[in-house]
C-alpha cells in the first residue's frame, strides 16, 4: 500500500487542482447530457461542449507532466493548460487508435461469448452486464497499453508510437498496486448496475448516488493516471530523442561544459 499512500499524498498536497480538474470534467459531463444527438453537436452548444472537453483533456495532460517533473508542487490552471497543449497531438491520435482497437475487441469478445451461450442478437442487444462484461475483459487485455503507454509518452516527452519501444521494461509484475486499484476501478462498473434507475428512488437520493459515483470513478481514474506516472518515472528511462526539445540556451550551456 506504499504507493497508493504516496499517490493519495500527492493528490492532498494539490488537492485545489485535482478539485478543480474533476469539477471542470463534471462541467463538461453535464453539459454534454444536454446534447442527445448529432445535430445538438453541430450547434453552438455542441461546439462549446467540444471546446469544454479539449480544455479539460489539456488541464488532465498538464496535471499529468507537473507530477513527472514536480510531483506534490501546486501549480496554476493557466501553467496546467500550457504544459498539456504540448501533448494533445500525440494524445489525439494515441486516443483514437485506443478506441478503435477496444471496440473491435469487445465485438469480437462477443461473439466468442455468443458462440458458447443462448445469447442472442447482437451487442448492443445484449443485458448490460454483458454488455460491460465484453468490455471488462477487453480493458484487461489492453491494460498494458492503457496504463503505461501515455505515461511513457508523458514522462519521457517521446512519440505516441516510439513509446511502445520502452512499453517492454514496464512489467505489471512491479506494479501490483496500480494493476489493484485498476481493477477496483472496472469493478466499480458492475456497481452501478446494481444501484437504482432514477424511477425507482425520489430524484434527490438518486441524484446523491450519481454525483457520488461520478466522484469515486474520476478520483480512481486520477489515482491510477498518476501511479502509472510514478512507476515510469521510478525505471529511470532515457529517450535521447528528447534533445531535440532543448532550447538554445540549454544546448550552449552544455556544449560548454563539454
Amino acid at each position: 500500500m506504499t504507493e497508493i499512500r504516496k499517490t493519495l499524498a500527492i493528490l492532498g498536497a494539490r488537492w485545489a487542482e485535482v478539485t478543480f480538474v474533476i469539477g471542470f470534467g463534471l462541467l463538461v459531463s453535464l453539459f454534454s447530457g444536454i446534447l442527445e444527438s448529432y445535430e445538438a453537436y453541430c450547434s453552438w452548444k455542441g461546439l462549446t461542449c467540444i471546446g469544454l472537453l479539449l480544455i479539460e483533456i489539456l488541464i488532465y495532460l498538464g496535471f499529468l507532466r507537473t507530477v513527472s517533473l514536480e510531483s506534490d508542487k501546486r501549480q496554476s490552471p493557466l501553467s496546467l493548460l500550457q504544459k498539456g497543449k504540448h501533448f494533445f497531438w500525440r494524445f489525439c491520435g494515441l486516443g483514437l487508435l485506443y478506441v478503435i482497437v477496444l471496440v473491435l475487441l469487445r465485438q469480437a469478445i462477443f461473439f466468442f461469448i455468443r458462440i458458447g451461450t443462448p445469447i442472442d442478437g447482437s451487442l448492443k442487444e445484449a443485458a448490460p452486464v454483458v454488455a460491460l462484461l465484453c468490455l471488462s475483459i477487453a480493458q484487461l487485455i489492453l491494460i498494458k497499453l492503457y496504463l503505461f503507454i501515455p505515461a511513457l509518452i508523458i514522462v519521457l516527452d517521446c512519440g505516441a508510437f516510439e513509446s511502445f519501444k520502452f512499453l517492454r521494461q514496464c512489467k505489471l509484475s512491479e506494479a501490483k498496486e496500480l494493476l489493484a486499484v485498476y481493477c477496483a476501478k472496472i469493478a466499480t462498473s458492475f456497481v452501478w448496475l446494481l444501484l437504482p434507475t432514477s424511477g425507482e428512488i425520489p430524484i434527490a437520493p438518486h441524484i446523491i448516488l450519481v454525483f457520488s459515483y461520478y466522484l469515486i470513478w474520476n478520483l480512481l481514474t486520477l489515482t491510477i493516471l498518476v501511479m502509472a506516472i510514478r512507476f515510469v518515472v521510478s525505471l529511470d528511462l532515457v529517450y535521447y530523442g528528447s534533445a531535440k526539445d532543448l532550447n538554445s540556451e540549454d544546448l550552449l550551456r552544455s556544449a560548454t561544459e563539454d
